[in-house]
């Protein structure tokens, strides 16, 4: 009776470990991108708060696998551009992207604000989409990015999408966090806001994730699966220009439905 479980305690324990290993090498490769110079092992431990014996494996793996190399004088490490290549080629085949993205961009040039695309991810919300105009702006997501589902117009719009008892399921699990001065922490009140919501078609960040930046969103089916499109910008933009900024989303949701 005790071998079975002394077997299943193991198994547990290596797939614990393969998960770490995976999370610190995603880790490693976003260290790169942020410090943009070669790093010694000891310079990437510390980044990543992980054991040099570690890091040394994870590079070790990496370099036999072409995704890094050693720059002189042989003790410090960069990517190759193995990884980019390999992302170019996984990104012209995304089924989503590529039925999106154009119409993404777009909006962004019409509204002259931030373009989101996105759905649901475990309770929260990914980004699959993101154009962001130039110039400076206080909100840069990126794609991939995983936001609160209470508190974003997209995740409303996602919540607005589902019949309720699949919506309360997802509510009943998540903790209403308060991330600014006006994000709704009620659960009665957030569903009265995502019923209006429902009901008007369009749903709306107001400065509920960061301070005087709104956000609008309206829901889409796309292959029978539920996404949602924003817009964002800084509130009195966002204000003064609302009416266009729901029908140029209305536009774009209808142009990716039916694509």
């Amino acid at each position: 009776m005790k071998e079975p479980v002394r077997k299943q305690k193991k198994s547990s324990e290596g797939s614990g470990a393969n998960v770490r290993a995976a999370s610190r090498t995603i880790d490693l490769f976003e260290a790169f991108a942020t410090i943009r110079r070669p790093m010694t092992v000891s310079e990437l431990a510390r980044v990543l708060k992980i054991p040099v014996s570690s890091c040394f494996t994870i590079i070790r793996t990496l370099e036999t696998r072409g995704y890094l190399y050693s720059t002189p004088p042989g003790t410090s490490f960069y990517p190759t551009s193995r990884l980019y290549l390999a992302s170019q080629d996984i990104t012209k085949s995304d089924p989503v992207l590529s039925s999106v993205g154009d119409t993404v961009r777009h909006l962004r040039d019409e509204s002259g604000e931030t373009a989101m695309f996105g759905k649901l991810s475990r309770n929260k919300v990914i980004l699959l989409a993101v154009e962001v105009p130039p110039g400076p702006s206080r909100y840069m997501p990126q794609v991939g990015d995983m936001r609160p589902v209470y508190a974003t117009s997209i995740g409303k719009a996602l919540l607005g999408s589902l019949p309720d008892a699949a919506r309360d399921k997802i509510l009943s699990q998540i903790e209403l966090e308060r991330l600014t001065r006006k994000t709704i922490t009620d659960l009665a009140q957030l569903k009265r806001d995502l019923d209006l919501s429902r009901r008007r078609g369009w749903y709306v960040n107001a400065e509920e994730t960061i301070p005087d930046m709104t956000s609008l969103a309206v829901p889409l089916t796309l292959r029978g699966e539920y996404y949602a499109l924003a817009v964002s910008g800084p509130s009195v933009r966002i204000k003064a220009n609302l009416q266009a900024n729901l029908d140029r989303l209305a536009a774009a949701a209808k142009v990716i439905s039916r694509s």
